[in-house]
């Protein structure tokens, strides 16, 4: 059985989907990121559902959590579209959507989806990437294109955590007005929370790529990179932006498991968890 957590709640009582998208076609390093999800899973059975900081069981509203979507394999057009048919299936019913993947590539569909089903927003990039690039290895649906694809949809987009960035892609980002805030920056002063919730509009979607936590706590990425973000400063970031803005959706990616280390799974379990509480005490919710 497909649970995040120790109970897969009936899909009619549940509030919150956890939709696992095990796809990885664009990756263009380390492989292994349509594995994340299924260990993503399998290791939050050993979550405590009480959560200390929040003082709160957000299992309690239900969370469901359903087959993987399938893939076309060799076929991004077509695995795309599954995405995107799977979440507005989920957001038509009502559920909040967090998926996990998966290559970041998997944000286009997902935020079509929200887009169709639930208007206007903008988007938060936590990573250690631009993804900006007009395309990638000869692909425009390549997990380093995914945000110039987001951008081309009309949507805002800022970005938090990047140490990795194209000159051509700061050109864009600064044509685009796009507000970047690197990880640079937050080693030197701290999370400018203020600047970065100001940045965005009234609602969100949120897109986290798991390397832009530091490899030292998060391992398990296929494109690690030293200097990112602490677990608690991810932590805090969510928390600002969910207690000050509409989170309509989000999505957690290129999580990669390694065979010899357990605790990239747990923490990415964590993160994701906690995701789901803060958007339980959205009063709006």
């Amino acid at each position: 059985m497909w649970a995040f957590g120790e109970v897969n709640t009936a899909y009619e009582r549940a509030r919150v989907v956890v939709l696992p998208v095990p796809y990885d076609q664009s990756l263009s390093f380390a492989p292994g990121a349509r594995r994340g999800p299924a260990a993503i899973i399998e290791v939050s059975e050993e979550l405590e559902l009480y959560d200390c900081q929040l003082d709160d069981e957000p299992a309690r509203v239900g969370i469901h959590t359903p087959p993987p979507v399938p893939q076309v394999a060799g076929d991004a057009v077509a695995s795309h579209a599954l995405i995107e048919e799977a979440a507005r299936k989920h957001l038509a019913s009502g559920k909040f959507l967090m998926a996990l993947g998966g290559d970041h590539s998997i944000t286009l569909p997902l935020v079509r989806a929200h887009l169709a089903e639930r208007g206007g927003f903008g988007v938060l990039h936590v990573d250690a990437h631009d993804d900006l690039y007009p395309s990638w290895q000869g692909s425009p649906l390549s997990h380093a294109s995914v945000m110039r694809r987001v951008r081309e949809l009309g949507l805002p987009v800022v970005q938090v955590g990047q140490r990795a960035v194209a000159r051509e892609s700061l050109e864009f980002a600064k044509k685009e007005a796009i507000p970047m805030f690197p990880a640079s920056r937050v080693a030197a002063e701290g999370l400018p929370l203020d600047e970065i919730v100001a940045a965005l509009p009234e609602r969100v979607y949120v897109s986290f790529d798991f390397d832009a936590l530091d490899p030292a706590e998060m391992p398990a990425v296929g494109t690690p990179l030293a200097g990112g973000l602490g677990f608690w400063q991810a932590v805090e970031l969510l928390r600002a932006v969910f207690a000050e803005r509409e989170v309509v959706g989000a999505d957690f990616v290129e999580f990669s498991p390694l065979p010899s280390l357990i605790y990239p799974q747990m923490t990415a379990a964590q993160l994701v968890y906690k995701a789901i509480g803060l958007k339980v005490r959205q009063a709006a919710w």
